[in-house]
This record gives C-alpha cells, structure tokens and sequence, in this order.
C-alpha cells in the first residue's frame, strides 16, 4: 500500500477515457469479486459489531452490482455494437496514437487495480530504456532531486513548479539537453501533463553551468559564475527562497599594467568608456553605416579625439579590451556595433555554487526523464502542417557511450545545442533547418571565455578588492619604453611569451569564498592555447610574470602553488568548442530572433543563451527561452498555460 500511496503522489498522468476503463474493468464476474471486497472485512470484525455493519455491507455489495450491470448495459453493450467506429474514432482524434484503455492507466491506477483484485487484463506499456539519472554535479548529489526517493526533510522549501493542468491528449516532448534551458523547458511542460524525455551527451547535468569543489569542499564554477543584470534577473528571487549564499561585485577592482599598479586615476579607462557610449550613439545616428571591429573604431576615435593627452591616446586601446574579458573573443574580432560594453547593472556571484540553482531547476522533474551519456546525431522534425507516416512526426537518434544506437520518438523537440553545435553542424537536421535559420546561424557568432584556477598556499594579493584588471603595453608604448642600443641585451614581454601580452581579469576567490584561490579569465584567441595545455608546470611558468605584478610585498616569494584547474570549452565538442555567443564584425543577431518568432508554432523549438537578445550569454536569458519554447509548443497542441511560478518570464 505505501508504493501505491507514493505513486500517488508522484505521478500526474494524462486524461484517460474513464467510460473505457470501467466497461472493461466490471463485469458480472468483476462485480462477484467487488462483492467479496465488501462483505469479507466485514466477516472477520469482532461478532458484536457485525450485524449492523452486515446490512451495510450487504447495501453498498448490491448497489455495486448493480452500477456494474447498469453500466454493462450503458457503455459495454455500445462498445461492443460500435468498437471499430470507436477504435477509428478513436485513432483520428489523437492523430498519432493507438492504444487501449488499459494502456492508459497510470502506474498508480495500475497498482490500485492489482491490490483490488481487478481481473480483467491490464496492459503494461512497452519497458523504456532505463535512464541514468546522474546529476550534472556528480551522480550523488542530484540523486535527491532525480530519483524521487527525496525525505520531506531533504527537499527545499521551494520548487519550480506544482503539479498542474492535464493534457486533453497525450503529448510527447523530447529535449536535447539538460542544461538551463532544457532543464526549465522540461519543468514547464511536465506541470502541464506533458511526457517529456531529456537527452544529455553528459554524465552530468547543467551544460556550461560546471560546479566542482576543491579539497575543502570550497565550489569551482568552471562555466557561468554571476547572476547578472539583478535589477532585472527573475532568478534573484531564488537567493533568498533558497538561502544561497553571495556576493555582489561592488568593491572596486585594481588596474594594472606591466609596469605596476596604474592607480585609481587611470584615465585612458574613462577615454575607454567614453567610447562605449560613442558607440552607442554612433550605431543610433548612423543605423546605416558598416560595422567595424572595437580595435579599428578606438583608434579612429582616439586619433580624432582633441581633448585627450598622447598618452591617453595610446592606454585607451589597450583599456578598451576589457570588453574581451565579456565577450570572450578580441576586440580585433569584436562588433562595435553590438557592443555589449561596461555593463553598469550589479553582478552577484553565487559563492554556494551555481549548481544550487541547476538543482532546483531540476528537482521537480519526474523520474526516468534525463537519460545520461546519449550524444544526440540526428533531429527528425515536422511541423504541425507537414503529413507524416510516422504517428509521432519527430524522431531523434543518438548514441551512448558504447557505441549503441538508439530512436527517442515524440510529437515535438526542443533544442538547447549551443550555437557552436549548431554553426559546427555536428547534429544534423532532417528535413534541414528553414533558410532564415540557417542564414541566422551563419550571422551569429561564438565566443570563448576562458578561465583557470589557481589555488596557493598564502594570499599574497590585495584582500580588499574583488577583481584586478590588467591591461597590455600598447605597440608606441613599447618602442618609447624599451628602445636600446644595438648592444643591449634588455627584452620586452612582447618579445617573450608571456600572459602580460593579453588583457586579463584576475577574479579574487578569497574575498568571494574564502579559499585562497585567484580566478584568471582570458579571452580568444588566447583560450583555445592555455585550454590546450596539458602541462601545469608550463600552464604556471606561462602566468607567474601576472601574479608577480599581484603581490602586495613585491620582495616576497610567491607562496607554494597547491592547484590548477582549467576550463576545457573550447576542446569540448558538447560546448560546440567554445562558452557563448559573441557578436562579431559583421553579425546580425536580429536574424536569429527573427527566425525564432517566424517559427514559434514549429514542432522544432530552439532555446539557450544565443535565442534572446536580452541577456544573451547569461544564465537568466537561457533560462528564459527555456520556458518561451515550452509555451509555444502548449499553444501548439493547445494546452492552456497555466499562469506560470514566481521565476517565470511576463
């Protein structure tokens, strides 16, 4: 009795033609049994109370034997005369199904069926390949939200969703995907009675969302890190429901370059900002005019500029390419147009971990729904329009970690493939996608932010300020610093391989979490080089002139190195070989948009960081087209949305 209590409570399953089930369920035969039910608790009472609960009993026996008759005579007799019609009927409202009453029954209406004696045959619906249910964080840690053995003391005090609305027919939604975006689109639909199935080419779940922890069990966010733009990010509202813990950015970070510190009054940083809004303005006025890359537009701006001194001339360049450390790609590379720069809104860093908030995106899933370790081939898709042989027009092929191949069939998808996958096209689409997508993809381009972690013995660093900015010398700068005689053996760090030659952002771990580790962001082309690298001591030699520059006692060693740890994106074929969307030279994100809403009522629905032009590249704008493709597919197949949870987008 208490799994059929539990299936209960955790199954939602969708309408079923009740008329169905009770004619096949009672007959003469299944009435005598429900007879028995009634009367035999009564025999065993103790012989005092029997006679009065026998008239009872006897009442409510022969009323059941005689809904049972009356109902043979009502809906039995009727299927038997008109089955066929029925069966057909049947087969064309749902469109792309066949099955009996039976097949309909829940798990739980199953159970209750066998613990009642109910003889008439009860269909089991074809097995599923088992899922495994591993988290993106390690298989243990997501078990509580995955495998539905949760105690009541374990779970939350909130969740991503309540169990809601039933579907009039069944549908059946397959995602690629079990990152943010996959994960919220899956919650969405499944409180909607919706069957939902998740592939992951993963052993974990979360995509570019990676938390691991360190010896002392401090967390690593290997992908995203920052909740941004917090005015305006619904998942905010998960830090106090969820009692996370977290920092916001508002210490204010050093600037360095190779000559030292470069002191609050850096004023080729405001030159560089005054750019930014002359981009802006710029792009507004002249709507029409080519797009350029941040490199050639500052030195144009700079060279017309008549109130800057020649040395804020030359440092504004080399300021300007703190955009990289946003965009992850070079300002060489970078769109002035789209320049998404000097973000002024908040940034909280999740000093708990990120994964806290993949959990509780996860956590209200059903069981079995993310299957592991299946890298996605091919998505067979059809829209509503377009006539199919199959019952379920979409069909996606993968494989596992053996080799093994395997179909997931369903009325619909929805992929969350990064950009990188999709410009790489290491899933093929059949039919191919529409030509405004495919257009889209090749005008909308992919970054590669990269970090590493360092982890020492000591704090050597400034434990007053969260971040450390470090810019490269300028081209004139170096001939006017380092010009020598023709005997001269002095070097420049441009002439020696070295981290000085990039512009970095150096994140302070110790004033975040504690632990006494640096953070260094770098940007493309410089990524996929230290991604490379498989040998730390040379990963090491490569960063030590930066940390040397860090130092707050410049005469002292630096501390015993403990750890590194580096991101691996731009090796990662699931990451589509980099982190996230970056505007180019030459892109037009608006197309992507574009092709999205012109194919909202698609069976094929797309989402993750690169389908919103707000907040694109972050957690909260994956998130949010998560859910948009999931209500486009209820309009779809027309189940009304049911208002949504306090996380949901307007």
């Amino acid at each position: 009795m208490d799994n059929v209590l539990e299936d209960m409570e955790r199954e939602s399953s969708g309408k079923y033609d009740w008329k169905h089930i009770v004619a096949h369920s009672f007959g003469i035969q299944n009435a005598a049994h429900y007879f028995g039910i009634t009367i035999g608790p009564i025999l065993i009472l103790p012989i005092p109370s029997r006679s009065g609960l026998a008239a009872i009993g006897l009442l409510l026996a022969g009323l059941s034997f005689g809904i049972a008759l009356l109902w043979i005579w009502l809906v039995k007799g009727e299927d038997v005369s008109n089955s066929a019609e029925n069966e057909s009927e049947m087969d064309h409202r749902l469109g792309y199904r066949t099955f009996t009453a039976h097949s309909r029954m829940s798990n739980c209406q199953r159970n209750m069926a066998q613990l009642y004696h109910i003889t008439s045959r009860i269909c089991e619906s074809p097995p599923k390949e088992p899922s495994n249910l591993g988290s993106g964080l390690g298989e243990d840690d997501v078990s509580i939200s995955l495998s539905g053995k949760t105690s009541a003391d374990e779970m939350p005090a909130i969740k991503a969703g309540n169990p809601g609305l039933e579907p009039e027919e069944e549908v059946k939604v397959i995602i690629v995907g079990a990152g943010i975006a996959g994960l919220r689109a899956a919650s969405v639909l499944q409180r909607h009675g919706v069957e939902v199935v998740v592939l992951e080419g993963r052993d974990r779940i979360g995509g570019r969302i990676h938390t691991t922890r360190n010896e002392q069990g401090v967390p690593r966010d290997i992908g995203a890190a920052w909740l941004h733009e917090t005015s305006q990010n619904r998942l905010v509202k998960l830090i106090s429901s969820l009692k996370l813990d977290y920092y916001y950015d508002d210490g204010l970070p050093l600037y360095y370059t190779e000559q030292g510190r470069a002191g609050a009054q850096f004023k080729a940083k405001k030159v560089a900002d005054e750019f930014a809004d002359h981009c802006e303005w710029f792009y507004d006025t002249h709507p029409d005019a080519p797009d350029q890359s941040v490199s050639d537009f500052i030195n144009k701006f700079v060279q017309e500029h008549e109130l800057i001194t020649n040395d804020e001339r030359m440092w504004a360049p080399m300021a300007v390419k703190e955009v990289e450390l946003w965009l992850g790609t070079s300002t060489e590379f970078s769109s002035s147009k789209h320049l998404s720069y000097f973000i002024t809104e908040r940034n909280l860093y999740m000093k708990g971990g990120y994964d806290n908030i993949v959990k509780w995106t996860a956590e209200s899933l059903k069981p079995n729904t993310i299957t592991l370790n299946h890298i996605v081939d091919r998505i067979s898709w059809a829209d509503a329009q377009t006539p199919c042989d199959s019952r379920q027009p979409c069909a996606v092929e993968c494989h596992d970690i053996h080799g093994e191949l395997s179909t997931f069939q369903g009325d619909a998808v929805i992929s969350t493939l990064p950009l990188g996958v999709l410009r790489h096209g290491l899933v093929a689409f059949e039919p191919s996608l529409p030509d405004d997508m495919q257009h889209a993809l090749t005008k909308f381009s992919y970054g590669a932010l990269g970090k590493v972690f360092f982890e020492f013995a000591d704090v050597f660093w400034s434990k007053d300020n969260d971040q450390f900015m470090y810019y490269p010398t300028p081209p004139l700068a170096v001939e006017d610093l380092y010009s020598t005689s023709a005997g001269s053996d002095s070097s420049h760090s441009s002439e020696v391989d070295s981290i000085l030659n990039y512009a970095t952002v150096t994140i302070n771990l110790w004033i975040m979490t504690g632990s006494k580790e640096l953070c260094v962001q770098v940007a493309e082309p410089l990524t996929q080089r230290i991604e490379a690298m498989t040998d730390k001591r040379a990963l090491y030699k490569f960063f030590e002139p930066l940390f040397r520059l860090l130092r707050t006692e410049p005469y002292k060693a630096l501390p015993r190195l403990l750890n590194i740890e580096t991101t691996k994106w731009t090796q990662d074929p699931l990451a589509g070989f980099g982190s996230y969307s970056a505007d180019k030279v030459g892109d037009e994100p608006e197309l992507m948009m574009d092709a999205l809403e012109n194919h909202k009522d698609s069976r094929l629905q797309f989402a993750g960081e690169h389908c919103t032009m707000v907040a694109n590249g972050c957690v909260h704008g994956a998130f949010a087209t998560g859910e948009t493709a999931a209500r486009n597919l209820l309009r779809t197949f027309n189940i009304e949305y049911d208002g949504g949870d306090f996380v949901s987008i307007a």
